[in-house]
């Protein structure tokens, strides 16, 4: 394992952390897809997911909307991950506008596949670890009000929820 002390991402206690919940079932599957769901629903926008964040990629524990290749793979390398900056910051990552975002314009799923929005809460352990993300994603740009982070962040809450009694 690369470790790298600097990048949260990388933090062998987070990563321990992640591998204390049965995340591969076809009950939790079923579980966060459904939250997902709810959450694109709520929001209007097309796609939403369950992200744990690995020390390489991010695999989509649940989803809705994903198509194609996302949908296939269930997740993307690390460089790519959006809810990536979720774990590293430890808070919300709200990016209105990905063409023209510093850290996401060049990123090849707003160049290749059309993300323009996303907004990302972190899915918060018992222990303070951050293990991914609950996130809502688009193809339009778009703000989101204060109130909508909320939700977001009462999502994430739920997810968590949920995956404490999938925990091994």
């Amino acid at each position: 394992m690369n470790q790298n002390v600097n990048d949260p991402v990388q933090d062998l206690d987070r990563l321990l952390e992640i591998a204390a919940y049965d995340l591969y079932s076809d009950d939790v599957r079923s579980l966060l897809d459904d939250i997902a769901r709810r959450g694109a629903e709520l929001f209007g926008l097309p796609l939403a997911a369950v992200t744990i964040v690995l020390e390489g990629a991010q695999y989509f524990a649940g989803s809705h909307g994903l198509g194609g290749w996302l949908r296939e793979a269930e997740g993307t390398p690390i460089e790519w991950s959006f809810c990536a900056n979720t774990v590293r910051r430890r808070d919300s990552y709200i990016v209105t506008d990905a063409t023209t975002d510093e850290l996401q314009h060049a990123n090849p799923v707003v160049t290749e596949d059309g993300v323009r929005c996303y907004a990302g809460a972190p899915l918060v352990a018992p222990n303070g670890q951050i293990l991914g993300a609950f996130c809502v994603i688009g193809t339009e740009q778009r703000e989101f009000s204060e109130s909508e982070r909320e939700t977001l962040r009462d999502l994430a809450a739920e997810v968590m929820s949920e995956l404490e009694r999938f925990r091994i």
